[in-house]
């Protein structure tokens, strides 16, 4: 159970991990930049990468590399169609022999190398250059205390396969890299976690800022080679865009890894159903009225401006009450402006949150520019907007200093009401609250995000968006809004998690003898004889047995929130849909074929997705929308147990989806089932259906934010009597 976020065994493993010299490595850094021979990607060019070797074959084209500013940095070497079947051939016949599969020894050795040895500062090096990164050096040691956490993870998985509870699949895994966190995000999240249990990799080439990821993998390969491992296990695609999906279409039963925004990814999940995809939103502070104090002012530049506003948690919105041209001018008032040294200047500074460069031109529509001071002659702005309304199709502008300001009049119940729908439906990453306790708590309640950061102005500790470290429990997501989320990707990513997890499933041996045991045994409390009447209907002891496990995930995770481990007060665990207007419909279809009621074919599709809520605190906030022509015989007990279940046509429910949280509709089509886990990890299935992440205290030891929020009704439990008469009903929200 360990490696599903929030069990008890998830938090164990969570503890303080030592830090690393940064003043050490930051020397080491700056002398790898100075040492640094330009013309060096240009004379070994980023080029396709199969079993160790470069791959060359008729097609191929010459192009230039670009780095984060549009500016050429080097040569690459597009793949054409005749390379990109050799590695898709690859992709489909490369496996890890049976029984060699756990090499965690030898590739934890290389990752310490990476991470914590000589290699980290050329991963530094080569991501400044790349990318203009301020501050690589925060990344690498975060990343060398957040692998110890994701290795027992993995650990745990393993374990379980091994005893026959598990199938970790071992089809190679695509990789979508990021430009900004590459080196934990992918090297060590996506590519190390995944080779060390045998899954091969295959990280394909991007439009830019392409070097310094094409450059570890190449010293990987070579370690590889040195440890005696097979090369084939890393593969790296250079090719145009469209040859990658040619490549992925090729390869469905593959997975893929992906970070970056909602557009891209559905694109991509339209060729590979098994994405997994980590998608931002626009990242918001609130401040309360008269709350734009300097420390609050320094937050919100520095949680706009990091990484010259290219890391995933850069403030893109602020809500200030009253705003005015004057607030934003505070805001950028302590700016570092445009250093003349760029980013080798903000390394040798501790800065990251410095503007590297000036606005692109013309400005965006309904923007203006704001000069916010000089160095020399060059004059450094930002782009802003006010409004007293909140944006709409707001735009990321990422690597551009843009800011929407909403200004409204006060913080009072139908802002706060407006605002919680719109955080709904935009699912920013985070959210920062400089504001009282109680206007923070009632946002925490009624959005669905993952990273929530309280801030305590009067103590000079305010919050900012760019504040989580998820090895302290501060666990971190990038998740669509809950209605997007099957176009975008198959399951929503945690961190920390066991990356293969995503690609694993349940073994049916084990679910079958799971699915026998006498529900007697399953540990049901005496107010959910509900769960018991739902169960009697499902036919299949397969089926039945997942939801055993799924129901011991939920009595273990949904205990009440846990605290994390970090200097910060940090609460994380499963938590309800919006406690107003979080409700979700589960829409069942008439299937093709015979409607035969005693198959109640769909009633077993259906049940996984309706025993979570009928087992918890959020049953109030499921719909069960039935075609009116559906033969489905569970219709009155589902009712006789408090759910809502409704006939209507499907002009009705399209009609009724604006008024959900969430939408699941059954059956889904047999190409896309075929290709996904059928029964996937307890953790990575719930997070389909509930939110999960932490809310935290910029303050250590902060008893009134815990006891305030642990007591929230926000967190996930499991259902009671008591339930009824104390929870807030959503559905009178419709």
């Amino acid at each position: 159970m360990a490696y599903n976020f929030a069990t008890v065994a998830y938090q164990a493993l969570m503890e303080p991990a030592p830090g690393i010299d940064t003043d050490a490595l930051r020397a080491e850094v700056s002398q790898r930049v100075a040492r640094f021979d330009p013309k060096a990607w240009h004379e070994v060019p980023v080029a396709t990468m199969l079993r160790g070797e470069p791959l060359c074959a008729e097609g191929d084209v010459n192009t230039e590399t670009v780095d984060a500013f549009g500016k050429p940095n080097g040569k690459q070497v597009l793949s054409g169609p005749r390379a990109v079947d050799e590695v898709a051939a690859h992709v489909l016949n490369f496996r890890v022999a049976p029984g060699t599969e756990d090499i965690r020894q030898a590739v934890r050795r290389i990752e310490d190398t990476f991470f914590m040895g000589p290699f980290a500062p050329e991963l530094v090096a080569n991501q400044l250059l790349d990318f203009h990164k301020q501050d690589g050096i925060t990344e690498i040691e975060e990343s060398s205390q957040a692998m110890l956490c994701e290795r027992r993870l993995n650990d745990a998985l393993l374990e379980d396969e091994r005893n026959g509870r598990v199938a970790i699949g071992r089809t190679p895994a695509f990789v979508g890299a990021v430009s900004n966190f590459s080196n934990f995000l992918d090297l060590c999240r996506k590519i190390f976690r995944n080779m060390e249990l045998g899954v091969p990799i295959v990280v394909l080439s991007r439009s830019n800022t392409t070097q310094h990821m094409f450059r570890y993998v190449v010293m990987l390969l070579a370690q590889l080679r040195d440890n005696g491992l097979d090369t084939g296990l890393c593969t790296y695609c250079s090719c145009s865009v469209e040859e990658q999906r040619r490549l992925l279409k090729a390869c469905p039963g593959s997975p893929m890894y992906f970070t970056g925004s909602r557009a891209v990814a559905s694109r991509i999940k339209e060729v590979l159903p098994r994405l997994v995809a980590s998608t931002g939103g626009p990242n918001t502070m609130v401040i309360g009225p008269g709350g734009l104090k300097n420390d609050v002012a320094r937050a919100a530049c520095a949680s706009s401006l990091i990484e010259h506003k290219g890391q995933c948690t850069a403030m893109r919105h602020v809500v200030l009450p009253g705003a005015t041209e004057a607030d934003v001018r505070a805001i950028y008032e302590t700016a570092p402006l445009l250093l003349e040294g760029g980013a080798v200047e903000c390394l040798q500074r501790k800065e990251f949150s410095a503007m590297l460069k000036g606005l692109e031109k013309p400005l965006a529509e309904g923007y203006q520019e704001l000069s916010i001071g000089a160095v020399s002659a060059s004059k450094a702005s930002v782009a802003f907007r006010i409004s007293e309304q909140l944006p709409k199709a707001i735009n990321e502008q990422w690597r551009e200093a843009y800011l929407d300001v909403t200004a409204p009049r006060s913080l009072d119940r139908s802002f706060v009401d407006d605002l919680s729908a719109w955080l709904n439906q935009e699912q920013p990453i985070s959210l920062a609250l400089n504001c009282g306790l109680e206007v923070a708590k009632d946002l925490f309640e009624r959005t669905s995000l993952v990273v929530y950061t309280v801030g305590n102005t009067e103590q000079g500790a305010p919050a900012m968006t760019c504040q989580a470290r998820p090895q302290d429990g501060e666990c971190f997501g990038e998740f669509p809004s809950r209605k997007e989320l099957q176009a975008v990707t198959a399951f929503p990513v945690i961190i920390p998690s066991s990356t293969p997890g995503y690609n694993t499933e349940y073994t049916q041996d084990f679910l079958k003898a799971h699915g026998k045991e006498p529900l007697e045994r399953w540990g049901f409390n005496k107010d959910l004889d509900g769960c018991k009447a739902l169960l009697r209907r499902c036919k299949s002891n397969e089926e039945k047995g997942y939801c055993h496990v799924l129901f011991d995930y939920l009595a273990d995770a949904t205990t009440g929130p846990h605290r994390g481990c970090g200097s910060r007060t940090a609460l994380f665990g499963l938590q309800r849909p919006p406690l107003h207007g979080g409700l979700t419909c589960l829409r069942l279809e008439k299937v093709s074929g015979p409607n035969l009621p005693h198959m109640d074919a769909v009633f077993d599709q259906a049940i996984r997705y309706i025993f979570p809520f009928m087992a918890t605190t959020a049953k109030k906030q499921l719909v069960v929308s039935l075609d009116p022509f559906l033969s489905f015989p569970a219709f009155p007990m589902l009712q006789q147990q408090g759910l809502k279940v409704v006939r209507e046509s499907k002009e009705a429910f399209e009609a009724a989806v604006g008024n959900y949280w969430n939408v699941v509709r059954l059956p889904q089509p047999s190409e896309v089932t075929a290709l996904m886990p059928r029964y996937p990890l307890a953790a990575h299935f719930v997070s389909t259906l509930f939110p999960m992440g932490h809310v935290k205290s910029t303050l250590s030891d902060h008893t009134e934010f815990v006891t305030l929020f642990a007591a929230s009704p926000k967190w996930l439990r499991l259902a009671s009597g008591a339930d009824a008469a104390t929870t807030p009903n959503p559905s009178s929200r419709l």
